[in-house]
Formats: C-alpha cells, structure tokens, sequence
C-alpha cells in the first residue's frame, strides 16, 4: 500500500509538472507570435528545413495511387531541341502545332502548354518597313502570309484537349476589366475572397488560341522567402473588391475538374478550398494556395525533348491516355525552380505536373496549425516536464537531446512520409527546449534550494549521500529537538597539550588538518555525522539525522577505522617533522535528544543528554586502562555483528553519577590470530573468577594474560587490586569509581 507521503509527494510533483508545462507552452506561442511578425521567421525556416529534408529522405510517395507519375509525360523543350532546331523564340508557330497534332493522333486525355502564346507570330512593323523600303509590293501581305498563327489554331482545334497559359504582369497597372475577365474560365466564390491573392493584369493568349483552347489558366508559381517553391497557387481572384464573387485558376485546376467530370458551373470557392457538391474537393489556405506533396526521391515524370516528338521518333501511341505538359527545361529560358525535394533546380512545367498529380490523387498534406495542436503538445509538455524533474541533470540533458531528435526524426521519417502529415516541428522542438531549461531553473531556484540549505547547514558535518537523503525527508529544519535512541562517539589525541606547546600555531593548524581530515573521512564512509571538532576533538552522532537501525555498529566500525588510519596519519607526522600520536575513543548507545538546539538567529545541529556525556566520559577512560576504544554495555549490547571482538573492564561510576556503567574495550579486527584468541580466553575465566571473588584462581588467569600482553596496562590494575584483596576477598568488587573527568 502507498504510504501518504509518497502520495502527496508525486501529487505535488505532477501539480508542478502541469504548471510548467502550461507556462512552457505559453513561451512557445509567444515565441511563434514573435517569429511570425518577423521579416524572416526563425521557426517558420527552421519549420520549413525539416520539411524540405522529409521531402528528400522519403523515397516513394504513397499518396500517388490513382494517376501515377508514369502516366504524366513532359515534353521538354531543352537544350538539345535547341541545338537541333535553333531559338525557340525563331520558332515559327507550325513547330508546336506539329507537335500537337502528332500527340493528339496517339489519344491522350489532355494537353498542358506551359508557355505563352500572347503575340503573333507573323512579322513585326519593322521588318513589314524593311520589305517596303527594298520595294516589296504588298508587305503586308506577305507579313500576314508567313504566319503560321493559324496552323497552331487549327491543331489546338483539332486536338480538343489542349490547356493554354496567361501569366499575370505584376509590373503593369492593375487591369480587371470584363473584355480580359470574359475570355477566362471563373470560378464563383462564396465569401473566401476577402485573403485571396489577386491577379495584376492577366495577360492571355490572343484571341484565336484562347478560343480555340479547351480552356486558359494561369501558370503562377509564387516562391516563399528565400525563394523555394513550397505551396502552388491554385487560384486568385480578379480584382480588389472584398465581394469579389469570381476567381481564376492556374490550368492544372480545371485539367483537373475536366479529368474527373466536374462541370466548371458546380464548383465553388469557400473558406475551406474549392468545394464540389458541399465537399471540399482542394482544401486550400486562404490565399488559395495548397502546400505541394513532392514526388519520391525514386520518382520521376518521364521527359521527351521536344525535337525528338517533333521528329516523330517516339511512337504516338505512346501517349494514349496519358496526360502531356509542354514546358522547357532550357536553362536560357528561365524557367527553373528551387524545390524542396531535390539538390538541382526544377522546370517550372514540372511543379504544373505535380501540382496536378496531387489534386487528381487527393494527394494533400494533412497540415495542422500550432492551435489545433495545442492539446498534444501540452501533454507532450507534461511528460517531458515530469521526465526532466525526475531526472539527475546530466541524465535530463541527454533526455532533452533524444525527446529533440525522437521529434525530428519521427517527423521526417514517419509522420510526412507515411502519415502524409505536418505540425509545427519547428515549435515542438523548440518546446522541448524551453521544457528542459525551465524544468532545471525550477530545480535549482525552488526544489533544490532545500537542498542547497541542508547542504549548507550539514555538508561540512556528513556525507553528500546522507545529504541527499535528508533532502528527500519531507521536512524542514527548525528550531527544537526529538528524544531518539543513538550512538555517540568522542575521539580525542592523548596529550595534545604537551604537542601544541612544541610547535607555532601554523604548524599545529597544518597537522590538525591532515588528522582531522583524516578521521572525517572514515565518519562519512559509515553514514555517521560530525557534530563538532572541539580542538583536537571530534564528536560524532550515528543513527541521525537519517535513521539506522546498526547505528551501534556503524560507530565501532568508524572507530576501527580511526585507529587504522591514525597509522598513516603517523607515518605523515614523522615526514612532516611531527611526533607520533595516540588518541581514545570512548562510544555510547542510549536515549539522547537530537535537533537544532540554540537561539532562532543562531542554532546548531547536536545531540545532548545524559548518555552523551556518559561517551565523553568513556573517551577519558582510556587513559585510565590505556586503551584505543572503550564502549558501554548498551553499545555492547546493540551490537550484532559477530565479527567484533570486545574485552570486558569492569563496571565504573563515572563523576557525576551514581549507577555503575559495565564498559568494555572494541578490539581491532585484526587481533583475531591465535595468541589473541588465548589471551582474552584468559581474561574472561580471570573475571569469572573474581565476580565470584575466588581472587587466587583469577591472579593466575591475569598473570596468563600477562605472560602473553606484558604491556597491557588493564591486567597490572586488576592484578594488584586482586593481590590488594588477598586476605579479604569479602570486600572485593569490580567496580571502579572515577573521581575525576
């Protein structure tokens, strides 16, 4: 069962988690409003960037299955079919109705010219005068006769299928007369004008071409910012008026509208695109614009040069059924563009062809807006947001970096080319960003500063583990304390008096140091705590102010330790110029109250209690048996480990008290060979001996132990207290009374 603490801890966790979240998707939508109102906007490109990079990765494009690129056919006018045939601009007009005829005898189902026909063909005023100054008779007839303007009419006629071109003059007046407007196919409009992108002056065919012509369309292909063709406009409107009811399109529409059988008089412009039968048959921006869906980077139209149709070196039935576009890819006719999906430049009449492909395919982009994704990006917020909180820093960083290219990489290799849908990559990525930083600036200035307080209060005192472990307690520090059962240990270097008075105060600084530093380190490796250096002296608390159940334990350990590392601290002494040293350890378990004792201006964390000072009592009787560690019977007690041997002393009325205290001495580890075992062995059956005050039986036992420790200085006490005692063994007894500290 969860604990309520754990409960309201990821409570106010996700709580947090929500609140950034929603303030980091308010920074995102500032930021897009921002970049949107910018000359050049920063996400808009970087949005733009990855969508250009799908468009080359994506290999084929799934969206192309009812009119596939195979059944489209570019004749190109190309470099070749200049070199073999001279300057398109000589070409006389009977070129291109050769060419027409030929495609129309092979049964195709349209014909697209993606270049203009708004002049005749026949001589100009200038060369009609040259005729006439070298006495030409009638040289204006024989102008009128080398046309060939009618032979081109004739095969348009004829083919019945052919889809000429206007293109908007942007650079002359504005004209929407009705004599331009009435030779165009319009298209009505039902309140969408009012964003729609305007036709200039359309300049259309001459008369006889456009009458002839199944139908004229423009062939504008506008470019974004830095020159890149990325949406195709489909359709503007004819002049400036908001109620303008009327619109006419580029000629793939209505090659479209006549492919499928949609009468010109059903179709209508609305705010969600181009309807047919109150469907949206072109969903469309409201410029009248649609983004184009590329081909594949395995894909391709199939180019003819012009010369060689015009040869009649591919066979007509070639083009039965399918659909021809006459454009140019020559580069001295200008009319390549930058697309996204490829590194060269395509022929304008290609974007026609694509443009056309998408619409008879329903091939649309599924493109959403940073408003109708806001739900999701909140929620993808949230996730990160809780992700980055929960995480180490370091770890949030390389988290921060996957969520960015997990994003970025599903976009461009699943969500385009297989979902055949765009969002706002460039404000999701950006998102993930701002989560990050948010997420640890609300870490460090808020959550951690707990932390840093407790790292302030105890960092020098305890270890950054038992640090990190007080920060998660759900409490703060304050004034006040709590009675708990722990182990106190006091350390302290014998005559360090007699040490300080030999050397300067900077000597004696620099060696405090390395020692202390020394014992500090041992204290942090068993979870205990510094309460405080007095001198020379160390007090250390175990059990808090995190909780151990071998809190005991923990303190004999660090004394060991102590006393192992004093043999290094020693070895530096003697290089350093120092004498040796010997210091005690005395350790106490027992009831004692721990917290922030002192003033609300100035307090400390400590331990005090009468078992406190019973450990600093302990520590002043290893001088008395000359001894590294004594312990009392409740740390003796509290002991489970097996392994720790301990000597028992004796029972002691330390000054200031009245009961006894059984204390014995913590043995180091490695005392646990042979002689060792046999000396305490000897020194147990001694104090059974004597707590049955049967002394003659225990001076034997002692003088064993004598034999095998001739230095201990806890057996010469009890053998002349038992050889004191010979004659009255009565008034014999263990115990030993301190009158002194």
């Amino acid at each position: 069962m969860l604990k309520p603490k754990f409960i309201r801890t990821v409570a106010r966790e996700i709580g947090v988690a929500a609140l950034i979240a929603i303030g980091c998707l308010i920074i995102v939508e500032l930021l897009e409003y921002a970049s949107s109102n910018m000359v050049r906007s920063p996400l808009q490109a970087m949005d733009d960037e990855v969508v250009d990079l799908s468009y080359h990765i994506r290999r084929n494009n799934p969206a192309h299955s009812k009119v596939l690129p195979e059944d489209i056919v570019i004749i190109d006018i190309d470099d070749y079919s200049i070199a073999q045939m001279g300057r398109s601009q000589s070409w006389p007009r009977s070129y291109d109705a050769r060419v027409i005829d030929y495609i129309a005898s092979g049964k195709p189902k349209a014909i697209a010219i993606d270049y203009l026909y708004t002049e005749s063909d026949s001589l100009g005023d200038t060369f009609i005068n040259r005729l006439s100054e070298a006495g030409v008779a009638n040289a204006d007839d024989v102008g009128r006769a080398l046309s060939t303007d009618h032979i081109l009419r004739d095969a348009i006629q004829s083919a019945g299928c052919v889809y000429l071109s206007f293109f908007d003059d942007d650079s002359a007046r504005r004209d929407s007369t009705f004599e331009v407007n009435k030779s165009l196919p319009l298209i009505r409009c039902e309140g969408a004008s009012r964003k729609l992108n305007q036709w200039n002056h359309p300049v259309l065919p001459i008369a006889p071409f456009s009458q002839a012509a199944k139908r004229v369309g423009g062939i504008n292909v506008p470019t974004t910012y830095d020159g890149t063709v990325r949406y195709y406009q489909a359709l503007a409107k004819l002049d400036a008026d908001e109620k303008s009811s009327s619109a006419a399109a580029n000629f793939p529409i209505y090659m479209a509208l006549d492919a499928m059988d949609i009468p010109l008089s059903s179709v209508v412009v609305t705010e969600r695109g181009l309807e047919h039968s109150k469907e949206v048959f072109i969903p469309l921006n409201p410029d009248g614009s649609f983004r184009l869906n590329w081909l594949g980077s395995e894909e391709k139209f199939r180019y003819i040069s012009f010369y060689k149709v015009w040869d009649e070196l591919v066979p007509a039935e070639f083009f039965e059924g399918k659909y021809i576009f006459l454009g140019t890819s020559a580069s001295g006719l200008q009319d390549l563009k930058t697309v996204p999906s490829r590194d060269d430049k395509m022929p304008g009449v290609e974007v026609h062809a694509t443009a056309f492909l998408n619409i008879m395919n329903a091939a649309y982009l599924n493109e959403f807006t940073n408003a109708e994704v806001r739900l999701a990006y909140l929620a993808l917020s949230f996730i990160m947001v809780l992700v980055f909180l929960w995480a180490h820093p370091i770890v949030g960083v390389v988290l921060a970096f996957l969520f960015y290219f997990a994003y970025r990489f599903t976009f461009e290799l699943w969500l385009l080319p297989v979902k055949q849908t765009i969002v706002p990559i460039a404000s999701l990525m950006t998102l993930t960003l701002v989560c990050y930083v948010a997420s640890v600036l609300y870490a460090y200035f808020i959550r951690e500063r707990r932390t840093r307080f407790l790292k302030n209060a105890f960092g020098t005192y305890v270890s950054p583990e038992i640090v990190k472990q007080i920060s998660k307690q759900d409490q703060s520090l304050k004034l006040g304390g709590e009675k708990k059962e722990l182990t106190v240990l006091f350390s302290d270097i014998r005559d360090f008096t007699y040490f300080s008075e030999r050397f300067d105060s900077q000597q004696t600084v620099t060696f405090l140091n390395h020692y202390l530093s020394s014992m500090s380190e041992v204290i942090f490796k068993y979870q205990g705590t510094i309460d405080k250096f007095i001198g020379d002296a160390i007090m250390a608390v175990f059990g808090a102010p995190v909780p151990q159940a071998n809190h005991a334990e923990k303190a004999c350990l660090v004394a060991i330790g102590m006393v192992d590392n004093l043999k290094d601290v020693n070895e530096e002494n003697v290089k350093l110029g120092f004498p040796k040293i010997a210091i005690g350890i005395g350790i106490n378990t027992g009831d004692m109250t721990v917290g922030n004792i002192g003033s609300n201006r100035r307090f400390d964390y400590t331990v005090i209690g009468d078992a406190v000072n019973l450990g600093a009592r302990l520590e002043g009787l290893t001088k008395f048996f000359d001894v590294q560690i004594i312990v009392s019977q409740h740390t003796r007690d509290a002991v489970r480990q097996t392994h720790l041997q301990f000597r028992e002393l004796g029972n002691v009325i330390v000054k200031g008290k009245e009961l006894p205290v059984k204390i014995y001495q913590l043995l180091s580890m490695s005392n646990d060979d042979t002689m060792v075992q046999t000396w305490l062995s000897h020194w147990v059956r001694a104090f059974q001996w004597m707590e049955s005050r049967d002394l003659p039986e225990a001076l034997e036992c002692l003088k064993c132990c004598q034999s095998i420790m001739p230095d201990d200085l806890a057996t010469y006490y009890y053998i002349k207290t038992c050889e004191a005692y010979l004659d009255t063994p009565e008034t014999f007894d263990l115990l030993i009374r301190m009158e002194s500290k």
